[in-house]
């Protein structure tokens, strides 16, 4: 670094030179650097001058050598005489003439796609077509470019870069006309056109970039095939929503920017990392002054991406939009993105100016059918298998017969994207823009109702295929994996059976079916919500039965968020409609859900009284698994009763039963009751050894089962009572955060009273009573019984604890805990966690 004759080079080109040269992208420079990637990318486009400190660490990263450091910093600094040597242009005498191209100045700066252009470079090295497809807007045309701009230089092309851009050509026969004035081609008499210009490129290296061409796409398909077999060292970049399908063809599917899962909070700097995220940034900083991602906005600013699917275009076109909207307001008017974003930069293609414009330029090209698919596939929520689209959009002028080869049509012009998983039927799903798009044409068109009841019945159906090939104690494991996979389009059948529109009876019917689903996970918020809405749209003579069973799972439900009056009431009004109905068995059944509710609210003799008389119906009927049920339950009664042998006699009966129906979930909640009666006893080795072994068989069937937390719970009740502190507090944190999520709240005032007799055992008594108090006061305000078994526990570890603060002490501090709010109670049980 010593030559100072004249100034040479810029610092953002050497920089991103040498960058390239050790083979880093701006992410993994600046995470070696320290800086953000925006400040890399602004460092490399001449936006801004490092810092002193920057640029030091800069030069540890780019390995310049020590001695030439000083010239480094200077040159890094704005010094264009301390430029390295090999940044310096080369002298006159060196001089090679400028390849020769046509490619525009770009007014804005190109962001990230670094893997992509790597991978186009790297098809071109050996493929002589490469067509580049994808949604539009999805950055096709500026990839081209950029790849093409990369290229000017390149060895393999001296006859240069040209491109041809199609988007403002309307005529097919055109084509050549454009591709030929393009190289300054014009028509002599006796000459025609195209022999003018497969002479011009015979024996010409050159690449040519045809851009846009899915609207003349016959056209530029005949054009690229009759060129390149005429000259042999031509290379071609094909820009296209669909493929060109010709012979010696390389497609590169165009991927949206890399956006950020909305869930869970994001750093600042964490979000630097999308593309979507840093093109946002730097657009919105163009339309308006001093605009930056701060740790207040970065969560509006992911929604806006992840929105917008990472569709350039779309991000560009809402960032344009912060001159007069908020980020946080921006991103929650994107449900109604096609009114919001309009008004692009004048300049562009007039479908380039708004969102929806770009989306109706796509859709005009289908034919009439493809649209009719396009905007049926519309009632699809997270996607969709082939014998759901052969089933759900058929009728009216169209056939199932039809839909595999529109659908591959709608795949092949980037409108539909496909997912692949070993040993998997392929899934189909749209970009949520379009989705949005295509669901207000199939409102617009009228078959909205029939494609909507369409899309429910058939998503029943596949719900009640599950059920059909079960045992008689619920769903097998598949069944859940297959309502789980298919829970968006699931959820958005109930959504429009519930809606005005709907049909209730298959309101009904879809609540009913997926009880168990909802029961298994612990979702039991949501469940009532569908439940509650599926009651709201039947009449009351719309089949009672599916009514009674809705009604016994509200009950249900209910129980479990600690809301035993409301649960009690529908308990009751299921055992009444089936009472109506002279329904026998599942009266009997009501009524053992009655005596459940009793027991659940620490009523042991109306739970007896209830229990024994379902258990003798099922026994007079044969009835096993309703029997099984029963007993255990009964044994839990048994529990609270502290009578252990009883327990124990009528919890092994059920016991036998469920082994009997091979049910892992019934012989998981029996060896659970088993563990309390062995609290009981005060045999807490064998206990624990039993609730491992439920929470074992729980595991199995789902990995969020609500009765985890009882496992769990079982497992601190009974390391409590054998004083391991440490192995009790595991536990309970982990049932607590179980019951928590489910929104299981006496699961919760259990727990946190667990905790409290670990914090006396940690040696906290005074923690321990607030604990105790804060408990008790949830499990009091919801009228929840106590815990099954650790009564005798918590009652020897409260009585050391009030002897060592004195009674009026722990009577204070246990006033304090009752005055605490749940999450309160909840925070000081973990606060050294």
């Amino acid at each position: 670094m010593n030559s100072r004759e004249q100034p040479h080079g810029s610092f953002g080109d050497w920089l991103r030179q040498h960058r390239r040269a050790l083979d880093l992208t701006q992410a993994e420079l600046a995470r070696q650097e320290g800086c953000s990637a925006i400040t890399l990318r602004k460092l490399e486009a001449e936006e801004r001058r490092p810092s002193k400190q920057t640029a030091e660490r800069l030069a540890e990263a780019l390995q310049v050598p020590p001695d030439d450091r000083a010239d480094f910093l200077r040159f890094a600094r704005g010094d264009p005489f301390a430029a390295p040597e090999d940044s310096k242009a080369p002298n006159k005498t060196d001089e090679q003439p400028t390849p020769r191209h046509n490619l525009k100045l770009q007014l804005t700066s190109f962001i990230g796609r670094e893997n992509e252009i790597d991978e186009v470079r790297h098809l071109l090295a050996t493929a002589r077509l490469v067509t580049l497809t994808g949604a539009g807007g999805s950055g096709k045309s500026r990839l081209a470019l950029q790849v093409a701009a990369g290229l000017l230089d390149a060895a393999a092309f001296p006859d240069g870069v040209w491109l041809v851009e199609l988007a403002p050509l309307a005529d097919p026969a055109l084509v050549p006309q454009v591709v030929a004035t393009t190289f300054g081609l014009k028509e002599q008499a006796g000459q025609p056109l195209m022999d003018m210009l497969l002479h011009h490129l015979r024996a010409r290296r050159l690449l040519l970039v045809l851009d846009n061409c899915e609207h003349l796409i016959q056209a530029c398909a005949e054009l690229a095939e009759v060129l390149l077999r005429a000259s042999a060292s031509l290379t071609v970049i094909v820009t296209s929503r669909e493929a060109l399908s010709i012979p010696g063809e390389t497609t590169f599917p165009v991927p949206t920017l890399s956006s950020p899962d909305t869930r869970g909070a994001k750093s600042v700097e964490a979000l630097t990392q999308y593309d979507a995220v840093l093109l946002f940034v730097e657009r919105a900083q163009a339309a308006l002054m001093g605009f930056n991602l701060t740790s207040a906005n970065a969560s509006a600013v992911a929604r806006i991406c992840q929105q917008l699917d990472g569709i350039p275009l779309a991000i560009e076109l809402a960032a344009a939009r912060t001159r007069v909207l908020g980020v946080d307001e921006l991103a929650a008017r994107l449900k109604d993105r096609f009114q919001l974003l309009t008004s692009g930069s004048r300049t562009a293609l007039p479908r380039h100016q708004t969102l929806r414009a770009l989306i109706d330029w796509s859709y005009d090209l289908l034919s009439e059918p493809e649209r009719r698919l396009l905007r049926r596939l519309a009632v699809f929520a997270g996607g969709w298998t082939l014998p759901a689209a052969e089933s759900v959009c058929t009728g009216r002028e169209l056939e199932s017969s039809e839909v595999l080869a529109l659908l591959a049509q709608l795949v092949n012009k980037s409108l539909v994207t496909t997912e692949r998983k070993p040993d998997a039927e392929v899934r189909y799903w749209l970009l949520e823009t379009i989705r949005q798009y295509a669901a207000e044409k199939l409102e617009a068109s009228g078959d909205g109702f029939q494609v909507n009841q369409q899309h429910a019945a058939f998503y029943l159906a596949l719900a009640d295929s599950g059920y059909a090939i079960t045992s008689s104690s619920g769903p097998e494991p598949e069944w859940y994996d297959q309502v789980r996979s298919e829970y968006d389009n699931l959820r958005a059948a109930l959504i429009w059976t519930q809606s005005a529109v709907g049909r209730a009876e298959l309101a009904l019917q879809l609540v009913k079916r997926l009880s168990m689903f909802w029961w298994r996970r612990g979702t039991f918020s949501e469940a009532r919500l569908w439940f509650e809405g599926a009651l709201a749209v039947a009449g009351p003579e719309n089949d009672p039965p599916a009514q009674a069973e809705i009604h016994r799972m509200l009950g249900l439900y209910d129980a479990q968020l600690g809301d035993y009056v409301a649960g009690q009431a529908h308990l009751e009004r299921s055992w009444a409609l089936l009472r109506d109905q002279q329904d026998h068995t599942r009266s009997a059944y009501a009524l053992r859900m009655l005596g459940w509710m009793a027991r659940e609210r620490g009523d042991a003799a109306t739970a007896r009284l209830h229990l024994e008389e379902s258990v003798k119906f099922f026994r007079d009927f044969g009835d096993k698994e309703h029997l099984a049920d029963g007993l255990i339950t009964l044994g839990e009664v048994a529990v609270m009763l502290k009578d252990a042998a009883w327990a124990t006699t009528l919890i092994e009966e059920g016991l036998a039963l469920w082994r009997e129906l091979d049910d892992p979930d019934g012989i998981g909640w029996s060896l659970n009751h088993l563990g309390h009666v062995a609290q009981l006893r005060g045999e807490y080795a064998r206990a624990r050894r039993l609730h491992e072994e439920s929470l074992s068989l729980f595991r199995g069937l789902d990995a969020q089962y609500y009765g985890l937390a009882w496992a769990h719970q079982g497992l601190g009740e009974a390391a409590l009572g054998q004083g391991d502190a440490a192995l009790a507090a595991t536990d309970f944190r982990e049932a607590l955060t179980l019951s928590r999520d489910a929104g299981y709240r006496a699961g919760m005032a259990w727990c946190l009273a667990g905790l409290a007799g670990v914090a006396f055992l940690d040696e906290d008594p005074e923690r321990a009573a607030r604990l105790w108090g804060g408990a008790e006061a949830l499990r009091q305000s919801i009228g929840a019984r106590e815990a099954p078994a650790s009564h005798a526990t918590r009652e020897r570890l409260m009585a050391a604890a009030r002897e060592q603060l004195g009674e009026t002490a722990f009577a204070e501090v246990w006033s304090k805990g009752q005055a605490m709010t749940m999450e309160d109670a909840i925070a000081l049980a973990i606060k050294d966690e």
